[in-house]
């Protein structure tokens, strides 16, 4: 009979070899696993986080900026004036010298002062009390602004002993109001006949620059 042969034994040596390799492929997949997910997490992240600041900063800039000159475009357009100062200063004086040609005083007042005629105060009053043209109630306030809403708009009122003068913007042309009325149910205005005075509001009103 042959003899059934024994299995060879592996040496010793290479028993050695193979648990070797095997725990240094351990070694190196663990540490791939461990180290570089992380590594290329953080600097995606971090990439991002400065992208998307950078993005927010441009827009941004680029919106107020924007905002800034629509609204300043805005407030320009919406701040035009029918009446300045220099055209109040003007007014008043040619009334110190017409007044003198009339034999009368006037007292005229601005946006800072009041005057008052009949025991009325103005421009309070505008606000206040019932005003009348030609028997027709009208609105009327007072202001320098084109944007005002009212049928007159009132830029200046003088005031004397027997009469009390509006000077005033109506369909967006000047015109000069007075009255001799006391108020009691309101106040009536027609227009003035004095060609002097009509013509210096005219002259005065159209110099504004702003128009």
């Amino acid at each position: 009979m042959r003899h059934m042969k024994k299995p060879e034994k592996r040496s010793f040596g290479s028993i050695n070899s193979v648990v070797w390799v095997i725990l240094a492929l351990i070694v190196v997949i663990a540490g791939y696993k461990f180290f570089y997910p992380n590594h290329v997490t953080n600097t995606i992240s971090s990439s991002d986080r400065s992208s998307s600041t950078k993005v927010i900063k441009v827009e941004e800039g680029k919106s107020s900026s924007s905002k800034a000159q629509s609204s300043s475009k805005k407030s320009k357009k919406t701040e035009k004036k029918i009446w300045t100062d220099k055209q109040d200063s003007e007014l008043a004086a040619f009334i110190s010298s017409w007044q003198q040609t009339m034999g009368q005083t006037y007292t005229g007042t601005n946006a800072n002062a009041s005057v008052s005629f009949g025991g009325v105060s103005f421009p309070d009053y505008l606000s206040k009390g019932q005003i009348y043209v030609n028997q027709q109630e009208v609105s009327m306030q007072w202001s320098r602004s084109e944007k005002a809403d009212s049928e007159y708009k009132v830029v200046a009122v003088y005031t004397g002993d027997q009469y009390m003068y509006l000077f005033t913007f109506h369909n967006g042309q000047p015109e000069v109001l007075v009255t001799s009325q006391s108020a009691s149910d309101g106040m009536n205005f027609k227009v003035t006949e004095n060609a002097d005075l009509v013509a210096e509001f005219q002259k005065v009103a159209a110099e504004n620059t702003d128009k």
